[in-house]
């Protein structure tokens, strides 16, 4: 990546000739640039998740291996199959509140769905959509009115109100982007890594 790129979105100093942060410019480097598209296909939920798909066929889905996975604490079920867990002990990264009741939680998109969607995965296949709507890399268990109040904005637009957790959630949403090859406007780069610049450490 040239060094008038990084001019272009603000950080490089031409008086010193260095970027603001070798780490956050390592960061750039991974990191897909475009336009935005004037001509995007509606976005349909049910496309890219319908419900939570149970793959191993053991009765429990996505959701509740999610659960079970991240309990902090042995995990009760609703019923004798242990299909659906019903308590355990989880800490919502998003806020740093515990909850012992899984229906207190969402399982969320750090990446949401309509987000992957407008920057580059309008044009997946069916089964791409799904493999990243269920993706264990892009699932976090989090406090269900504060999913919802992230909606599906991206982190230039809405961050974890904890404060330790908001390096983390940032690292880990370009991850996921650099993994699917989503792609960034030019604007939302530069909002970024200029709060990876804030977090760094």
């Amino acid at each position: 990546m040239s060094i008038l790129h990084f001019q272009r979105l603000g950080l490089f100093r031409p008086r010193t000739g260095r970027l603001i942060s070798a780490a956050v410019a390592a960061l750039l480097s991974t990191m897909s640039f475009a336009d935005a598209a004037d001509d995007v296909a509606d976005y349909d939920r049910h496309e890219w998740l319908p419900r939570w798909s149970d793959e191993d066929r053991d009765c429990q889905n996505t959701r509740h291996e999610l659960l079970i996975r991240f309990s902090l604490a042995p995990v009760t079920f609703t019923n004798a199959r242990e299909c659906t867990v019903a308590e355990g002990l989880w800490m919502d990264p998003y806020t740093g509140a515990f909850y012992e009741k899984a229906s207190d939680l969402d399982v969320e998109h750090i990446v949401p769905l309509k987000w992957a969607h407008d920057h580059g995965g309008a044009g997946w296949t069916q089964e791409q959509k799904r493999r990243f709507a269920e993706d264990p890399e892009n699932l976090w268990l989090v406090d269900d009115g504060r999913n919802q109040s992230k909606g599906q904005r991206g982190p230039d637009q809405w961050m974890p109100p904890y404060s330790p957790v908001q390096r983390f959630y940032l690292k880990r949403f370009m991850a996921v982007a650099k993994k699917y090859e989503l792609r960034f406007s030019a604007q939302e780069g530069q909002l970024l890594l200029a709060m990876l610049e804030r977090h760094r450490g």
